[in-house]
């Protein structure tokens, strides 16, 4: 049973070469439909059928082969099962990956405690596909509160309980044109909010092909200080009162501090 607020929708993967392997199967979650649980298992069988097609292939004989190599994929509390369409599969579109859940960015702050009541505060940046229930922040952040109770010499260190300080989803970056040459920019904002009395500066590392400027480094901006108001408790939704005071856009070797897959 999915947990609450986590999209209903989950596709199991088998690989049909590893039957019986530990990693013959796994889980694809996130979807919030069925619909898009539907669409990812069928797209993501016909891909596993058109790598095994050959010209003038028998329908039998592709069959044959899609049992011992290919991928089924049925979604979970559903009776929709991917190979269901097998031999009305044809040469088609069949870009599964881009069916699949959209890992999306959170920020969280949480105390976390033990069964006596001492508690730990834990949290962070974070991505997922979906928006995590209490009981998957606990399990999510599980290991930084043991790692946190031990340090401070708490027993038991073992995290059970869990008081959400804030939780906040913060937007993406900006996506530059497919198959573009990336490069690396460190882009540097000063910027003020009157509104909750604080100002300061930002900075991060983004993948885009040349010198970002208009709507791109608008969202780079953007990002930047919805992240730094995230971090002060504030909320991202504050950077839309955000006065930017000053920019600054250099290239560097270093790698993108936000990942585009």
């Amino acid at each position: 049973m999915s947990e609450p607020g986590e999209p209903p929708f989950a596709v199991l993967v088998f690989d049909m070469a590893r039957t019986g392997e530990p990693d013959g199967e796994h889980l694809i979650s996130g979807f919030g439909t069925l619909e898009a649980a539907t669409n990812y298992a069928i797209a993501r069988v016909r891909a596993s059928v058109e790598e095994l097609r050959k010209p003038g292939i028998a329908a039998a004989e592709l069959r044959k082969l899609w049992h011992l190599y290919g991928e089924d994929c049925p979604v979970l509390s559903s009776p929709v099962r991917g190979s269901d369409l097998l031999d009305e599969f044809s040469p088609a579109e069949c870009d599964w990956p881009a069916l699949a859940p959209r890992l999306r960015r959170f920020r969280a702050t949480l105390l976390i405690s033990n069964d006596t009541n001492e508690s730990v505060w834990c949290g962070g940046f974070f991505r997922a596909t979906y928006r995590l229930s209490g009981q998957g922040l606990l399990e999510r952040f599980h290991e930084d509160a043991v790692a946190a109770f031990k340090a401070k010499g708490i027993a038991p260190d073992v995290p059970t309980k869990i008081h959400v300080a804030n939780y906040f989803e913060l937007p993406d970056p900006p996506y530059p044109p497919p198959g573009a040459t990336l490069r690396s920019w460190k882009v540097e904002v000063g910027f003020v909010c009157h509104h909750v009395k604080f100002g300061g500066d930002a900075a991060g590392v983004f993948a885009w092909p040349e010198e970002p400027t208009d709507w791109a480094l608008r969202t780079m901006q953007f990002l930047l200080m919805a992240d730094t108001m995230a971090m002060r408790g504030d909320g991202p939704d504050w950077a839309n009162d955000c006065d930017v005071l000053s920019v600054k856009v250099t290239e560097t070797d270093a790698a993108p501090d936000y990942p585009l897959d």
